[in-house]
């Protein structure tokens, strides 16, 4: 395996914890904190990176997986975004709306099952 998917590898399990904790602390909160902000924004730079390597260790640009990889890291960039501007737009003690809450949920669970497509076939392929 090549040292650019292994530091792929690397860096989409680290995006994994990050996500993980960052819908949990927002199951918890219901709101945009400095930690949830940080954990949000940390992931989807360390999902964006591993994407980036995992890209340029395939080869391959566009396949099933990929692209289901793509729409799941589209999704949580969005989430992201619509989590900054929540914050932007009012003070951290504001409580997100119910459709806020449900879109996240939403891309977590969008991107781990494209998660486990990407961890299913290298088992397969291995």
């Amino acid at each position: 395996m090549s040292s650019v998917i292994v530091a792929g590898v690397l860096l989409i399990h680290t995006a994994l914890v990050l996500y993980t904790i960052f819908i949990f602390k927002e199951h918890k909160y219901k709101r945009a904190t400095n930690g949830l902000l940080f954990f949000i924004t940390l992931a989807v730079t360390f999902d964006l990176s591993a994407t980036v390597c995992m890209m340029i260790g395939a080869g391959v640009y566009f396949t099933l997986h990929g692209t289901l990889g793509y729409l799941a890291l589209s999704v949580m960039i969005i989430d992201a975004i619509l989590i900054w501007k929540h914050r932007l737009n009012n003070d951290s003690n504001t409580p997100f709306s119910r459709n806020l809450n449900r879109y996240s949920k939403f891309a977590y669970i969008l991107w781990i099952i494209a998660f486990a497509t990407g961890e299913y076939l290298a088992i397969i392929n291995h």
